[in-house]
Order: structure tokens, then sequence, then C-alpha cells
């Protein structure tokens, strides 16, 4: 028998060993033995496979790079390869080399990321600040967010909600509506925050009715939320229903007597109920912040 295969016998044998070693909870025995088959026969692919998953097991991100990049440069089409290094990158928040990891991997097969995969590329791409690139990460968050939908529809409500926000910020209302109404939909015990992002996109589309509606219930959950009752007051008074606005500023104030803004909206407010004298008092008060 030639010492060569005497090698890649015994490199086989560590492996199997190592995967037992790792399934009874044994990492670091078991990092030992894919090291041990690694010495033996280094391009071995099947022991840096492993060895990088227990390595991921102990959230050690610098040595599961390391291992996918040998891998990478062994196997240059190997896409799990990419995933896997895409995720530690992501945990040492490398975000351009966690997308580019994950872009290779979709590159080279359109059918190996999970929904999760597409969900952490979407949010990865949402955090990148380029403000050259901005329409184009956001459409790539978009399809990335679709994507992990299309894959499971019943997924979970994060990506829905994620996708509203990324869909809202685009000023794309109708589809961050049906997205937000998705989210309740998969989970609907939802909070406040997600009644009150789904009555603002309502709000911006002109769904007056039912924007107020969303409002109420965001209020519901939440009383002492000045976003909800300063929008509410917003719908209420683009459909002339002055006092019942009034009324929303009021407590949005009692909540949060430091914002200007909220003393300028009862301004306008009484502006457009011709209380001028009234309205001077409000945006002396606003001024003076």
């Amino acid at each position: 028998m030639s010492s060569s295969f005497k090698e890649a016998a015994a490199a086989k044998k560590n492996v199997e060993i190592g995967k037992q070693l790792k399934d009874q909870g044994s990492l670091q025995e078991a990092i030992a033995k894919y090291k041990m088959a690694l010495k033996l026969t280094p391009d071995n692919i099947q022991a840096l496979t492993q060895l990088s998953s227990v390595y991921e097991a102990q959230k050690n991100w610098e040595e599961v790079i390391k291992c996918c990049r040998k891998i990478v440069a062994l196997q240059p089409n190997n896409s799990r390869a990419y995933i896997r290094q895409a995720r530690a990158l992501k945990q040492q928040n490398k975000i351009y080399g966690a997308i580019a990891a994950f872009q290779e991997a979709i590159e080279m097969d359109k059918n190996v990321l999970r929904a999760q995969d597409y969900k952490e590329l979407g949010d990865l791409l949402v955090q990148l600040k380029s403000s050259e690139n901005q329409q184009a990460q956001a459409n790539d968050a978009i399809a990335a967010y679709q994507k992990a939908i299309e894959l499971k529809p019943d997924f979970s409500h994060r990506v829905y909600i994620s996708l509203a926000d990324t869909l809202q910020k685009q000023e794309r209302f109708e589809e961050a509506i049906a997205s937000y109404q998705k989210a309740l939909q998969v989970k609907p015990d939802l909070g406040a925050g997600v009644y009150a992002k789904l009555g603002n996109a309502q709000l911006k589309q002109g769904q007056l009715d039912q924007a107020i509606t969303t409002y109420r219930k965001a209020i519901e959950l939440d009383p002492d939320s000045v976003a909800a009752n300063q929008n509410m007051g917003n719908a209420l008074q683009q459909k002339s229903l002055f006092n019942d606005a009034m009324n929303c500023y009021q407590k949005a104030i009692e909540l949060n007597p430091n914002a200007p803004g909220l003393y300028r909206l009862i301004g306008d407010t009484l502006t457009k109920q011709g209380k001028t004298h009234e309205a001077s008092q409000y945006y002396q008060r606003a001024a003076s912040m």
C-alpha cells in the first residue's frame, strides 16, 4: 500500500472520528481530529468543511472564514462555503464582505440560499450607507426580501416588516401597506409600532379613514406613543376634523412637551380654523424652544 494511500485512509478515519466527537459535543477533540486529517491531506475539502462547521458552532468567526477561504481556493464553485463565509463576516460586522460572499453564492447557484439567507442579505443591504448607490441597494434589498418570501411565504413576520420598511422609504406605499398587513396576518399580536408604520403608509397613500383606524389601534396598544398620537392628528386634520386633531396634538404634547413641531402643528390647525391670535401663541412657543 503506497504512503499516499495510507495517508488518505488515515485522514478519512480522522474525519469520521471527528464527526462522532462533534455529534457528542466534544468540539475541541473533533477539531484535533480534523486538523490531523488536514496535516495528512492538506487539500481535504471534507475535513475543512467539517472544521468550519465546528468553528461556527463555537462562534469562532475568524477561523470559520479561514476555512471557507481555503475551501473556495480549492473549489472556486463551492457555493455553500461562500454562504458560511458570508454568515461569519456578518457576525464580524464586515457588511460589504458578507454581501459579496452571499452574492457570489447566488451567482453560482440561485437555489442554494435558504429563505433565512435572503433575509440576512436584505438586512445587510439595508445597512449600507452609500449615498451614490442607495436606490440600487434598496432595490436589491427588496428583491432579497421578496425572494425569501417566495421561498417560504409563512417564513416570519420580520421579513414582511423589513420589506415594508424598505418599500416605504422608497415611497412605494401601496406595496408597503400590503406587506405590513401580511406581517399582521402572520403574527396578529404585533405591537403598536407596526400599526403606526402601517398608518403612516396609509396616510401617505391618501387612505385617511384606514390610517385613522390603524392609528387608533396603535394608540390602543400604546397610549404613550407620541408618533401615533401626532400622526393620528395629521390624518384627522386632513379630514378637516380640527377639534379631534387638536386633541391628538395636545396628547402628544403632554407626552413630549419639548417638541416644537407639535406646537407648530397646533398653530397650523388653529390657523385653518381662523383662530390666528391663538395660533400665534403656539408659533411663538415653538420659536422659543
